[in-house]
């Protein structure tokens, strides 16, 4: 059995080299330059132009490339299972369905499935992860499936964002809110539902805004408490363990706690100094809570 991701879900490497889990890039466009996500341009790279001011631009890979890995396990006759960046957010979802599709009707006796996560980043790779333990306990392919599919309807995202022209970039708020939202030092929080961003309240200062997703955190974690929990900055490690200090004093435990950098395709939308946190507000049917 394997199991794959692609390149918008920050897992660290080491959980990705520990579960075999394969990887697919995406696509990355700085200028007229078009780069292999994480492959020719390291996620580094990618916010020293944003601090320059130049938005990069992303877009999904190659079906080709797409096609010829889930094609190498299928003439293997290794069953896999492909957990993507949520479709509300990115074509990567239809394009890997149609491949898989077509690989259904050559290669009949492979079990082959796609998981639309609608989710980016570590909760994506929460989801993912969880997958590919069950795959390394000899989980049936079917039970994965049905349990990956009740973590999807309990993953949460709570983040929030340090400058809002990211988001005026992104066409997700307005010049004039951007330019008022500035001026007050007004920092939005955000979670995902049913696969897409929205903004759930607007809180004045860094530091409140901070408190505010910590109280979120608390109160929605607060019937499984505990479990691996994801914690993603966009090149702002600092805040990324100030809310881990927060969340071990609020929830009572510092287990298991992972803090990654968000990739270049969320990163480009997020902008510099977003940080967020990543859980599952009911324990899943299944859950597996080491590392």
């Amino acid at each position: 059995m394997k199991i794959i991701i692609d390149s918008t879900t920050d897992l660290p490497g080491e959980l990705i080299e520990k579960y075999h889990i394969d990887v697919i890039p995406l696509r990355v466009l700085i200028g007229d330059e078009e780069f292999t996500d994480k492959e020719t341009i390291t996620v580094e790279e990618v916010y020293e132009y944003m601090k320059k001011g130049i938005c990069p631009k992303t877009s999904l890979q190659s079906p080709q490339r797409i096609y010829d890995l889930f094609s190498r396990y299928a003439s293997q006759g290794m069953d896999f299972i492909y957990y993507s960046f949520s479709s509300k957010l990115s074509g990567t979802y239809q394009a890997a369905f149609q491949i898989i599709e077509d690989l259904k009707r050559e290669f009949p006796k492979v079990r082959m499935a796609i998981i639309d996560t609608l989710s980016g980043s570590i909760a994506a790779g929460l989801i993912a992860l969880q997958g590919a333990k069950m795959a390394e306990t000899g989980t049936s392919f079917e039970k994965i499936i049905r349990v990956s599919m009740d973590c999807i309807r309990h993953i949460e995202h709570v983040f929030t964002i340090d400058d809002l022209n990211w988001l005026l970039k992104g066409g997700r708020i307005s010049k004039k809110s951007a330019v008022i939202g500035s001026a007050l030092n007004i920092k939005p929080i955000l979670d995902v539902k049913d696969g897409e961003m929205n903004v759930i309240k607007k809180i004045r200062g860094r530091k409140k805004a901070l408190e505010a997703v910590v109280d979120i955190v608390e109160e929605r974690i607060r019937s499984f408490p505990n479990q691996i929990i994801g914690i993603a900055h966009a090149d702002d490690f600092e805040t990324a363990l100030k809310i881990k200090d927060m969340l071990i004093k609020k929830l009572g435990h510092n287990r298991n706690i992972i803090i990654e950098k968000i990739g270049s395709v969320l990163g480009s939308h997020l902008g510099i100094g977003g940080v967020g946190v990543f859980f599952f507000n009911r324990q899943p049917e299944c859950y597996i809570d080491e590392l």
